[in-house]
């Protein structure tokens, strides 16, 4: 982000159980509103409150087709978690979307 020549663009779906257990969301936040066009940041949790305004549950197709990259070339899905949630399920969601599981990496 710090190079305004870098055209990179990073889109970070982050999932977490509460409102309350999203790391960092004030930096992340800014980010979003100072790079518009570089970083989007979007977030699911399984319990939340009566005003949330993005999504809750699991990291499921929409979410995956409506804030990541879609599959390309120059395009990758970076993936952390606990196994439950980096499940062989989503990984295979992945994959029957076009992403190659050489695009898809695990941390």
């Amino acid at each position: 982000m710090k190079n305004p020549e870098d055209r990179t663009t990073i889109s970070l779906l982050f999932a977490n159980r509460t409102e309350n257990d999203i790391l960092h969301r004030e930096e992340l936040d800014k980010l979003d509103e100072k790079f518009p066009n570089r970083f989007e940041r979007w977030y699911t949790v399984d319990r939340p409150p009566a005003n949330w305004t993005f999504s809750s549950g699991f990291v499921d197709e929409t979410m995956i087709k409506e804030h990541l990259a879609p599959p390309a070339d120059d395009a990758c899905i970076l993936m952390c978690g606990p196994p439950a949630m980096i499940s062989p399920a989503l990984i295979s969601n992945l994959r029957n979307m076009g992403y190659d599981s050489q695009e898809i990496f695990k941390f």
